[in-house]
């Protein structure tokens, strides 16, 4: 069928560098499943970003790699949603990506850097949407592909990636599927593009790029406003680093929306009231296991520090009958979507989104895959 090239994949040609996004220390274009090194050495893990040079005039994002291969991933619908009282509410429809989610995007920019950078094969660690998707793009690519899941991962979800030609490995915790693929880290074959160290830093920069493109779409979809608030439902924070990173490419030196990021359990709450961001955080099990964990990544705190944002907690009643309202109007959404919206109504019942002001909520993910 024509799988692309590493030839095929050209970089950026204004890509300059990597720069840890809490020191400022710059890195070669290569991978750094770790983040930067000095502060991992400093026990403050933090992931890199990627940096351009002078700005195009297309008035754009940038991307780090163009002649990846495509599923038709972006181009999503934004919605209205008359859910939120005086609030101007539109949902961002993630599931019309090719394999359902928001992943899609990261996805093909993770494999264009893998196809560039020479690998073989592409591993991740997963709960569903990112497993699901990478192994459609490295299949695309014709890359292999290894996705670490836990033992709870629905047999479906499980059985899509190993349908799709991945290999799929399984543990009984988390974290034993990032120490899994930090055993790839010295590998010139495989690459990992999830996180592998705790604390967290995120996953690979230059997937998180393709976050980017959300950004630009909004504004688009919007025809050049920008809302004053996007939600983000969260768990390391790539995807809310990412937007956070196309706005603010956008926008140059002037305000960005503000991010609200949607958690199961409080972990960026808890940073924000004082908490050792570097600590462990109650957490559990949750209808949203795309959300969970316990652990905090520098990149989330960011996203909402830079932005002047919050954070909300939904937990998993609220997030349930959430669910159940957005089916009802029609809106099949995961429950990690669905909080999205819950987020949305707490914050404006605590004043904290105005009325009046026009949100976008992210709705991550088709809730049809989870049948």
């Amino acid at each position: 069928m024509g799988a692309p090239t590493a030839r095929a994949v050209t970089r950026h040609p204004a890509l300059r560098s990597l720069r840890c996004i809490r020191c400022g220390d710059h890195q070669p274009l290569d991978d750094h499943p770790r983040g930067c090194p000095s502060c991992l050495r400093n026990g403050t893990p933090a992931n890199l970003a990627c940096v351009y040079g002078e700005p195009d005039a297309t008035d754009s994002v940038r991307l780090p790699y163009a002649g990846a291969p495509t599923l038709g991933e972006g181009g999503t619908p934004l919605l209205r949603c008359d859910t939120a009282g005086d609030l101007d509410l539109r949902l961002k429809w993630e599931g019309a990506n090719p394999t359902g989610s928001h992943k899609d995007r990261f996805s093909a920019l993770a494999v264009a850097r893998a196809l560039h950078a020479g690998y073989e094969v592409v591993a991740a660690a997963s709960s569903g949407n990112a497993g699901v998707s990478l192994a459609a793009y490295c299949a695309r690519a014709g890359l292999g592909c290894e996705i670490a899941v836990t033992d709870d991962t629905p047999g479906h979800v499980v059985g899509l990636m190993r349908d799709l030609g991945a290999e799929v490995v399984v543990f009984p915790e988390a974290e034993q599927r990032w120490r899994h693929l930090a055993g790839h880290l010295d590998s010139r074959t495989v690459l990992p593009v999830t996180n592998v160290v705790v604390p967290p830093v995120g996953s690979s920069p230059f997937g998180i790029e393709g976050y980017k493109t959300l950004a630009a779409e909004i504004r688009a979809d919007l025809d050049g406003r920008l809302p004053d608030w996007v939600v983000v439902p969260a768990s390391r924070g790539d995807l809310a680093w990412g937007v956070y990173l196309g706005f603010r490419e956008l926008c140059g030196s002037g305000p960005v929306p503000r991010l609200c990021l949607v958690e199961p359990f409080p972990r960026v709450s808890a940073v924000l009231d004082g908490a050792d961001p570097h600590g462990s955080f109650p957490g559990g099990t949750s209808v949203m296991p795309s959300l969970a964990g316990n652990s905090v990544a520098l990149q989330a705190l960011e996203a909402v520090r830079l932005s002047a944002g919050r954070a909300e907690v939904v937990d998993d009643a609220a997030a349930t009958a959430g669910t159940r309202r957005v089916w009802r109007a029609g809106l099949p959404l995961e429950p990690s979507s669905a909080a999205a919206v819950v987020a949305v109504e707490q914050a404006r019942a605590a004043g904290a989104m105005a009325d009046g002001s026009l949100v976008v909520a992210l709705a991550t993910a088709h809730g049809l895959k989870g049948m």
